[in-house]
């Protein structure tokens, strides 16, 4: 794990040296391990990058080239079937001067051209510039764990893993984007859309060219499909599951380093934590606890890591400590966050960076790939209701026990409500998703100054989620698959950013996803819907529950696992630093001055938030957050400037016998 930087000149005017050390020491926290440059194309493009050293401690250094130098790379991930590729590139008579996983891609890249990029599994993010064809591209893996953002004008490229490293030169305009207040920030989630006007998401599963006059494509190497293959039966499934995931769980556990695993109460994370503990014989187990609230796992944690032989290690996340954090996780995320478990899940990864690991495995990924949301079961109680007769009497019952069972998750998860049954099915069927976004839609003008919706590419959420799921594509899905895509979006979106790749690599961790396996995401998509959910138990993950029932500790299998949530923002609120946080960015002033939010709204919001019942409670604690979250936003990146040192050290890798002094 490492961070990238790039800066093409469309001019063919030489990079000035200091502008690439700005933007790498914008994000020396991906990489503390060092840092090179190279000049390449007679300067006029510059590749950067900060080393996390994981595999190949003492050569792996980057940028790194081919044999003759045509080839230039910068990387930030890892392969994790390197070993088997290496061997067979040099049966094929190529020379290693490494053993990283970074020389496998360039020579992958020299023997099989553009079909090399279907050849990687792993989660990653890089540049490469081919001299011979004048080709630069720029990738991201399938899922979009590694981040990748670009800015381009009629002068020039920038590339960075991170936001803050384009915003480190101070020639780049820093502004809110108006098609992210209406999309992501109000729950409906396009993947290229960046929290900042004019730096674009490169699209997970996406190569960036850039031809040889300047011009740029996006171009797909991989989507998500949905190949059902009826042939396999539930047992042929269950058994190729457990399989793939066994082995995606033993591929990321190849590093030079100690490999670690977090762990909550959870399905997911215990089946990481068992396959990890039976492979080696020093496993330490890391969780993030919040005292003796309904939100604390760390006792099932504590339990699981026991029957695994696995040593554990909590830490404890107080009120005081999610609002004393919570700006450095806002600037490591670099967008808003719905609850304060991103804030939790930044200061257990400094946790784990002190002591001593920069590796672990974590779950995310398997409630996406899997169905273990809790609105698949609702969508699936909806569409038997609609049915009537005999379905729609026994989806009356599953609905007052699913209830009951989902409590903990309502107002985020699900909703009672029943504008369900007003929805245009233009899916072809009750879409939990769709339904956000009509009733986002309707509260969007309390919210959003009229400003920002002037300028925004969509008027309302409920476009961007037409535009972005074409009912004449989804509705060609199998509704449970539809809402899989759907929940994809939300997965690269979100998910990742607020609790994977940002809030580790803030404390210069890497994390590894095995849920998030190629083969394994690529097998899921050709089983049967039926064979993931037992609607009548209310049961999601049934075939992964099976695949492993004989793994889990009791404190697992007999159990309903909620999402990974913290305490609301109304108790962060009432901290002191959480009080000095909400009056401070949330003030009328304040609010007037950004012009984001309708300051009388805000303000009505929170002079009643305590009152509400429990299901507005949720909905508006939810919006305190996000509102704070971009408000905080636009202070750290738009009113102050990206702190960077011209002096930071940073070797130059450039090929041998060129080198340019900007």
């Amino acid at each position: 794990m490492c961070g990238i930087n790039m800066i093409l000149r469309k001019d063919r005017s030489v990079v000035e040296r200091e502008d690439i050390t700005r933007m790498c020491s914008a994000i020396s926290h991906r990489g503390p391990d060092g840092a090179g440059y190279a000049l390449l194309d007679s300067g006029a493009l510059a590749f950067g990058h900060v080393r996390l050293s994981i595999i190949d401690l003492q050569e792996g250094d980057q940028p790194l080239y081919n044999e003759d130098g045509a080839i230039c790379i910068t990387f930030n991930g890892e392969i994790y079937d390197y070993k088997q590729l290496r061997e067979e590139l040099i049966d094929q008579g190529h020379r290693f001067r490494t053993h990283s996983d970074t020389e496998v891609i360039v020579h992958l890249y020299e023997q099989h051209g553009m079909d090399f990029i279907h050849r990687l599994n792993g989660e990653f993010a890089f540049v490469l510039w081919d001299a011979r064809n004048r080709r630069l591209l720029a990738a991201r893996d399938r899922c979009g764990v590694k981040p990748l953002f670009y800015w381009e004008t009629p002068k020039e490229i920038l590339i960075s893993s991170e936001v803050k490293g384009i915003f480190a030169l101070n020639r780049v305009p820093r502004s809110i984007n108006p098609d992210y207040m209406i999309g992501p920030l109000l729950g409906v989630f396009p993947r290229a859309i960046s929290a900042f006007e004019g730096v674009r998401n490169l699209n997970p599963g996406h190569i960036l060219f850039v031809e040889s006059d300047g011009s740029s494509r996006e171009v797909p190497y991989w989507q998500p499909t949905f190949k059902t293959n009826p042939a396999i039966s539930f047992t042929e499934a269950k058994d190729e599951v457990r399989r793939l995931f066994t082995r995606a769980v033993e591929r990321r556990m190849v590093a030079d380093v100690p490999v670690g695993a977090y762990l909550s109460g959870g399905l997911d994370s215990t089946l990481v934590c068992g396959l990890t503990a039976a492979r080696t014989s020093k496993l330490k187990a890391f969780s993030v606890g919040f005292g003796k609230t309904i939100y604390d796992e760390t006792d099932a944690a504590r339990q699981t890591a026991a029957h695994y032989g696995a040593q554990f290690e909590a830490i404890d996340c107080s009120n005081d400590v999610l609002a004393d954090n919570f700006l450095k996780t806002i600037f490591h995320i670099e967008q808003p966050i719905a609850n304060p478990n991103s804030i939790a899940k930044q200061v257990l990864s400094r946790l784990v960076r002190s002591k001593g690991y920069k590796v672990c495995l974590t779950g995310e990924g398997s409630d996406e790939i899997f169905g273990g949301y809790a609105y698949f079961k609702l969508e699936r109680i909806w569409r038997m209701l609609l049915a009537g007769d005999e379905q729609a009497r026994q989806g009356r019952a599953l609905w007052k026990r699913f209830k009951k069972l989902e409590t903990p998750s309502e107002g985020i998860l699900w909703s009672r409500s029943n504008h369900w049954r007003k929805l245009d099915l233009v899916l072809g069927y009750p879409s939990f998703q769709q339904m956000r976004a009509v009733d986002t839609t309707r509260g969007m003008k309390w919210i959003l100054t009229p400003e920002v919706v002037e300028r925004a590419s969509f008027r309302s959420p409920y476009d961007y989620f037409l535009s972005e799921f074409p009912p004449e594509r989804i509705s060609r899905l199998d509704p449970f698959n539809a809402t899989k895509l759907i929940t994809f979006n939300q997965l690269v979106s979100y998910i990742i950013p607020c609790l994977g790749d940002r809030v580790e690599m803030a404390n210069s961790v890497e994390c590894r996803t095995p849920f998030l396996d190629r083969d394994l995401i690529e097998f899921a998509s050709t089983v049967a819907p039926s064979h993931f959910m037992h609607i009548d138990d209310l049961m999601e993950k049934l075939l992964l529950r099976t695949a492993f029932a004989d793994l889990l500790p009791p404190v697992v299998a007999g159990t309903h696992k909620y999402p990974f949530l913290s305490p609301n923002w109304l108790s962060f609120s009432q901290t002191v630093e959480g009080t000095r946080l909400f009056r401070d960015f949330l003030s009328p002033e304040r609010l007037r001055a950004t012009g984001l939010f309708r300051p009388a709204f805000i303000r009505h919001v929170l002079r009643y938030w305590k009152w509400l019942p429990k299901r507005a409670f949720i909905l508006i604690d939810t919006l305190a957050g996000i509102v704070l979250g971009m408000q905080a936003l636009h202070y750290l990146f738009v009113e102050n400037p990206i702190v960077t040192d011209p002096a930071f050290a940073i070797r130059d890798r450039s090929w041998p016998g060129f080198s340019v002094q900007g």
